[in-house]
């Protein structure tokens, strides 16, 4: 059900970038036509000089909703992902040896994997990370590497264009620099063929087509990248080095003829590196600057995600307790809104979700038309394939997580099943609800187990409660219904002149170590009343 979608009418923020791809009709910084594309690539990459959590997600995501778009609109496109491999290693993260300090200033390609099980640093985070990348984008990607591609000579016509336009490049940059650019300065920046390091050549020369160079400290926010001291020379076209951001960024999009790609907010602003490579890409190298995707970033409980911290959330944490769908729900409601993730939210997330296919179903219609044209696009545009033929009705994530709390040992999915007929949620179990109740019931144990982290609470009980908890042992053993048991509970309590709220408290706290649980009589009987009566035993 792709929603049809006149120009004059609102357009869903994706639509509006296809649109903008699409229609383009001059460059940005000349007064140059559009080249007629055969096919339209959106770019998406990734910086292997750190963590790849879900934050690293968020450029591929809103590139594949950006390349989905282009796909509705009828177009040719493509969604590609580079790894910027090439980038030096800043510092050691958590859990790497700190004698990898040595490596600080390398290329994380060029860095032995702490772990040994693959050829470098860069491999082994990579091949992690491609395990699940393509499950949370709609289509297959072709995946490069820029340390692959200047070995190769791929970027040698282009690095030839800008050594030969050194004085352009330098005009084009000390327009937003306070200090001009050196008459030494060089947009290649070499390997040390002595130490191995890329962040420690200093540019000192550039003569007959080679870079000379000397190796020195460079210091980085927390470590330095010692240099060794060595002077030599650097032919940029055997692929030992690479260009300097503020060219590189440009020469990937004419390499692989870009029109769109995702940028973090700071890249915004006039004078930002997205836009300092526009000009490089358009008066240079005579390529059109892609249709930018501006995009704040993620947050974990209120702070950057970092390994040092420990708040990471990588990508198969994400989904042993929800599908990939819920983290693109995240990324592609709003890209200018920052988007502070926490575990506590999954459930209510959830539940979003499933409110989003009510809209796009017509089970339920807002008010307001635009929202309501919102919220439909955006079901659509979260899907990993087409949206679903017909509407399902989703049980809510929360009960999942409170029915997961009552599980026995074996035959759970029956028992969930028969749980959820019992409480009038279902009625008729067909393959596909099957499916879908096992898979949220995986994902609410899952998020039991890892994320509802409380405190073990210390029960200790009065005379009067040890009373009270006797008497309900006695109750629990001469009754099997689980209704007739709730009523003779609050017989119960009645009885010792105690209040429902202070008797659950106690009760849950001994039996779920939580001040809260599912209605007490269906415990009981669900969870087994010899298991129940044990813990109530040893209470008192």
């Amino acid at each position: 059900m792709v929603i049809k979608r006149k120009q004059k009418d609102y357009t869903f923020w994706t639509d509006k970038i296809a649109d903008d791809i699409i229609h383009r009709k001059m460059f940005h910084y000349t007064e140059d036509k559009i080249p007629k594309f055969k096919k339209f690539v959106v770019k998406t990459s990734a910086s292997i000089s750190g963590v790849l959590h879900i934050g690293r997600l968020s450029d591929t995501i809103r590139g594949d909703a950006a390349f989905k778009s282009l796909d509705d609109a009828g177009v040719k496109a493509e969604l590609i992902w580079v790894a910027e491999d090439m980038d030096p290693l800043r510092k050691v993260p958590e859990g790497v040896p700190k004698n990898y300090s040595e490596y600080i200033g390398m290329p994380v390609t060029d860095i032995p994997d702490p772990t040994g099980c693959h050829k470098s640093y860069a491999e082994h985070h990579v091949s992690e990370y491609f395990k699940v990348l393509d499950r949370f984008v709609s289509t297959k990607m072709e995946k490069f590497s820029m340390r692959e591609d200047y070995r190769k000579g791929e970027f040698n016509k282009y690095i030839k264009i800008m050594l030969a336009h050194i004085e352009e490049l330098k005009d084009i940059q000390n327009k937003y620099r306070r200090n001009e650019l050196s008459g030494t300065w060089s947009p290649w920046t070499p390997i040390c063929d002595n130490c191995g390091k890329i962040i420690t050549p200093k540019v000192i020369g550039f003569e007959k087509g080679k870079v000379s160079y000397k190796c020195e400290d460079y210091k980085f926010e927390k470590y330095v990248a010692v240099g060794c001291g060595h002077e030599g020379d650097n032919n940029p076209l055997k692929g030992n080095g690479k260009l300097l951001w503020k060219s590189e960024w440009a020469a990937q999009w004419a390499r692989w003829d870009v029109c769109s790609e995702g940028a973090g907010k700071e890249y915004q602003v006039p004078g930002s590196a997205f836009w300092i490579n526009g000009e490089i890409a358009e008066k240079i190298l005579k390529f059109p600057m892609p249709v930018p995707i501006f995009y704040e970033h993620l947050t974990i409980n209120g702070e950057k995600m970092s390994a040092s911290i420990g708040n990471v959330v990588y990508p198969n944490e994400w989904l042993n307790v929800a599908p990939p769908e819920l983290l693109r729900l995240i990324f592609l409601k709003d890209p200018s809104r920052v988007r502070d993730f926490r575990w506590e939210f999954v459930p209510n997330m959830m539940d979003e979700m499933d409110e989003l296919a009510k809209v796009y179903f017509d089970v339920k219609k807002l008010r307001n038309e635009r929202d309501n044209k919102t919220m439909k696009r955006l079901f659509e545009i979260i899907q990993l394939g087409k949206p679903p033929s017909d509407y399902r009705p989703n049980i809510s994530y929360n009960l999942f997580l409170e029915i997961a709390k009552i599980l026995p040992e074996e035959n759970q999915l029956e028992f969930t099943i028969n749980k959820l007929k019992e409480l009038g949620h279902l009625k008729k179990v067909t393959n596909k609800t099957k499916n879908s109740i096992k898979e949220r019931l995986e994902f609410a144990k899952n998020f039991n187990e890892n994320f509802v982290k409380v405190a073990k609470v210390e029960v200790r009980l009065n005379q009067e409660e040890k009373f009270i908890i006797h008497d309900m042992i006695t109750i629990i053993k001469d009754e099997d219904n689980a209704d007739e048991l709730q009523t003779k509970i609050f017989s119960l309590i009645k009885k010792h002149n105690s209040t429902p709220k202070e008797f659950f408290k106690m009760v849950y706290r001994i039996l779920l170590n939580s001040d809260t649980g599912p209605k007490l009589g269906h415990y009981i009987i669900d969870r087994g009343k010899d298991e129940v009566i044990k813990k109530l035993k040893d209470s008192i």
